[in-house]
């Protein structure tokens, strides 16, 4: 287990100055603290890493013999529950921001955050969507790369007001990283506003791109009378893409219809738009098709890009809520203040995505490639307290 916790130490310690970060972090709880932020801070990220589903629980666990030993070198104190809550409810906020945009800026530089399409293009996805946790509603916006990446969340007072809580966001993102810190903005249905393709050009500097079941919007309403209007030979004439097959992965099959050049009344820039239908081959609605459609500021996508998009959405969702939830149980309100949910968001999320940068690292060591154990978030959190011995760490690179 030692040789585990070095290895990991290592790896957080060269990729990425998880100690520099610890080192900033501030709350204004206590004027005197004998457990300092840093080791709090340390402290919730492993229990993102490791799959503590409570801070009762992550209590226990700092009291364990071997805790120490991974949570070096923050301190011989760790604090209990109420310290860490007294803390988190007066958290510098932007402080733990600069960790989350720090190992942002890591993964950027490393490539981990790019995602290649099945055109073999690459791009960098952001997503954005809102969601309650345990009583916090937040909108988040994360990386669809090589991992998932949750790099920020803005809380707001109620369902309802997740779109303008998600423009605050995102503009807070491009104070601090720049306009095109992604080449495109994934959202749902309620982006499909002019002013939000407007301020996906104008002020985030990105193409948005966005899914939507509403057709009764009006670009919608008026690609769907007109391709209805012509036979498809005509309108495949006129330069409309006209795609059908059938994807494995999600077991459907697909037809696609896609047209560049749609102009939208008030908007200066030209959109593309496309008509995704799609039909299950098995399960409870096979062979019911479902359709929805895409539309785009950026022209130069092709209509298999379009609908591999719309479906990439998802990652905030599965890759993102979901297995946060499935760690640290953050869709449970055992925690009732507000701005220390808010506080473990963030320290929580950069937590999994440091789990999901370690196991990437050790799937491109030739010690991982052959284990034939299925390997989870909470299988990695496992490995790295219990099971790794010297000569596994030899072969994965030569760490600690």
């Amino acid at each position: 287990m030692v040789e585990n916790a070095g290895a990991f130490r290592h790896f957080v310690q060269t990729q990425f100055p998880l100690s520099h970060w610890a080192s900033r972090q501030r709350d204004g709880a206590r004027r005197h603290p004998q457990v300092t932020a840093a080791g709090i801070f340390m402290t919730l990220v492993y229990q993102a890493l490791l799959g503590l589903r409570s801070l009762l629980e992550l209590d226990q666990w700092v009291r364990l013999p071997h805790a120490p030993t991974l949570l070096q070198p923050q301190g011989k104190r760790r604090g209990s529950d109420s310290t860490w809550l007294r803390a988190l409810a007066q958290w510098d906020l932007a402080r733990a921001r600069q960790a989350t945009y720090g190992l942002s800026l890591g993964l950027r530089d490393q490539g981990r955050l790019n995602r290649t399409l099945c055109s073999g293009r690459v791009v960098r996805l952001a997503v954005v969507d809102g969601s309650c946790f345990g009583g916090l509603w937040a909108a988040a916006l994360g990386f669809a790369g090589a991992l998932w990446q949750t790099l920020d969340v803005q809380r707001y007072a109620q369902r309802g007001k997740e779109l303008p809580a998600a423009r605050r966001l995102l503009d807070r993102v491009t104070r601090r990283l720049g306009q095109g810190f992604a080449t495109h903005l994934l959202y749902d249905g309620l982006m499909a506003v002019r002013a939000d393709f407007v301020r996906a050009q104008g002020r985030w500097g990105l193409h948005l791109v966005v899914k939507s079941t509403e057709e009764t919007l009006e670009i919608i309403a008026s690609a769907r009378a007109a391709w209805s209007a012509l036979s498809e030979s005509a309108w495949r004439a006129a330069g409309v893409e006209i795609v059908r097959g059938t994807d494995a992965e999600r077991l459907c099959t697909y037809e696609i219809w896609a047209q560049a050049d749609i102009h939208w009344s008030g908007l200066a820039w030209p959109l593309k738009l496309a008509r995704v239908r799609e039909t299950p081959l098995k399960g409870a609605r096979a062979g019911q098709s479902e359709a929805f459609w895409v539309i785009s500021t950026d022209e130069s996508l092709t209509a298999e890009e379009l609908r591999e998009m719309a479906h990439a959405r998802w990652a905030i969702e599965n890759q993102g809520f979901k297995t946060l939830n499935a760690m640290v149980g953050s869709k449970r309100a055992y925690l009732k203040n507000v701005p220390a949910r808010e506080a473990l968001l963030l320290i929580w999320s950069l937590g999994l995505a440091l789990a999901d940068a370690f196991e990437l690292w050790l799937v491109e060591q030739r010690g991982w490639r052959g284990w034939g154990a299925k390997k989870t978030r909470r299988w990695v959190g496992w490995w790295i307290e219990w099971s790794m011995g010297q000569d596994e760490v030899n072969a994965c690179g030569g760490s600690p």
